[in-house]
């Protein structure tokens, strides 16, 4: 069970310092905007080329890993991830740092989906690959809330610089691990067909749509470019559906979405990326800008949400599935989003400012993320065939990433939209969030019917 425990641990160290890496560049923004001379409106851009690169590539990287091999693929994802955070720290422009983004979130979305489909090979029987699961999707919701608190911290003792060169020993120490623990693939009886054409499609694709997204605001100054772009997203659109419908080894096999687990768990991981890469974006420049913390001081404040992260991991997410299943605890984790939100709308709106900001942050980072991010993985994977699981965990990375990627596009142009128009900021932002968190508990209540229902009627399903 040692020889287990290792590799549980490998995949997990990867996917805390892929959640990570989201998160801890927020607090460094200000350094790094000190640095390259650039404005407020790039922030989207640092992080949007990140999560888009691996929303795109995150579905080669598990078809990669169910054709090629789980641990050549990781291993080759992690190096390539180490070697671009490398790069990224001794960036000396932003077009530069934007490369190095692109090929972090490249490394990761060959690394993550392999990753799982180690864990699913590693452990077959449901109940430990369950628990499994739920010790490598919290890792993730720490990894989150951990990036907040220390980036601060790092960038402004260290330099910006150092929350790319962390990335380093750490994951280093892990690409060793795994050459010497995680066995060696087996040599595959054909020779696979990758699609790579329709990784690059998919990628960007997302890239166009966040660009369109972003850019809606400005429409009324060239509509024509903008419609022409736009007739492009959809041609491209409508090319890759028909692409992957004949192909003889899709990128993305449509009918895995007639699961009903795999359609849930993937709207929810789009709904929590749009929720939380969101309310990170806001939660920066609100602490530095509005309540002028700085970034040493915001990490300080975050730092214990974290430790009560790993907590809510250790020993309360592990109960919740005993006694109330997953769906209903993703239910719950859904609850804690829409909850941290309104705090922090009223901290915005109220005197109680700090008061109201620590209750978010005690609700997303603490709670929602902790508990949300599992239950939408284990949604997502535990119903598809073995041999297609690497696939559908990139699925599921590809949602939860895009999900980020629109969710703060949108917020960006909501932001600048009420801007305009002399309203709050803030609170039409937050309004939208609001907005999804309900639709995500509403989404998992509707499976949970349906999942009672098939099962009352003697159907097999899963575990309500």
């Amino acid at each position: 069970m040692k020889k287990e425990r290792i590799i549980l641990t490998v995949a997990c160290m990867a996917i805390f310092f892929e959640a990570l890496d989201v998160s801890v560049l927020n607090m460094a923004i200000p350094q790094m905007e000190s640095f390259f001379h650039f404005g407020v409106n790039a922030i989207q851009w640092v992080q949007t080329v990140y999560v888009l690169f691996y929303a795109g590539l995150v579905l080669l990287g598990g078809r990669l890993a169910d054709t090629i091999g789980k641990k050549k693929v990781f291993v080759t994802g992690a190096c390539c991830f180490v070697l671009a955070s490398l790069a990224a720290g001794f960036s000396l422009n932003f077009t530069w740092l934007l490369i190095c983004r692109a090929l972090q979130g490249t490394g990761v979305a060959l690394a993550i989906p392999a990753a799982m489909a180690v864990i699913t090979n590693t452990f077959t029987e449901p109940v430990e690959r369950n628990r499994a699961f739920g010790v490598f999707g919290a890792t993730a919701g720490i990894g989150f809330a951990t990036g907040l608190a220390t980036g601060g911290l790092i960038s402004n003792y260290l330099g910006w610089q150092w929350v790319f060169f962390i990335n380093v020993p750490v994951i280093g120490s892990a690409i060793i691990l795994a050459m010497i623990y995680i066995p060696a693939d087996e040599k595959p009886a054909v020779k696979p067909e990758h699609n790579l054409l329709s990784a690059i499609l998919i990628t960007g694709l997302m890239m166009l749509a966040a660009w369109l997204i972003h850019d809606l605001g400005n429409i009324t100054h060239h509509y024509m470019q903008y419609g022409l772009w736009l007739l492009l997203f959809l041609a491209a659109g409508i090319f890759f559906i028909r692409r992957e419908r004949v192909h003889p080894s899709p990128l993305v096999d449509l009918r895995l979405f007639r699961l009903h687990g795999v359609i849930t768990g993937n709207i929810g991981a789009v709904m929590l990326g749009s929720i939380f890469l969101s309310y990170i974006f806001m939660l920066t420049l609100y602490l530095q800008q509005d309540l002028h913390f700085t970034s040493s001081q915001a990490g300080l404040l975050l730092f214990p949400f974290s430790i009560l992260s790993g907590i809510v991991s250790k020993f309360i997410l592990p109960h919740l599935f005993r006694t109330m299943g997953v769906i209903k605890t993703g239910m719950l984790g859904n609850v804690f989003m829409g909850a941290g939100i309104l705090f922090f709308m009223a901290s915005y709106f109220t005197d109680y400012s700090f008061l109201f900001i620590l209750c978010a942050a005690g609700c997303i980072n603490s709670f929602g993320m902790a508990i949300t991010f599992p239950c939408v993985t284990i949604l997502a994977v535990q119903s598809v065939p073995e041999p297609q699981q690497g696939l559908a965990s990139g699925i599921n990375g590809t949602a939860n990433a895009l999900g980020g990627g629109l969710g703060l596009s949108l917020a960006g142009l909501i932001m600048q939209l009420a801007a305009t128009r002399g309203w709050s900021s803030y609170g039409a932002a937050l309004t939208m969030l609001v907005i999804i968190a309900v639709l995500s508990v509403v989404q998992l209540l509707v499976f949970y019917r349906k999942n009672a229902s098939a099962a009352g009627a003697g159907v097999m399903a899963i575990h309500p």
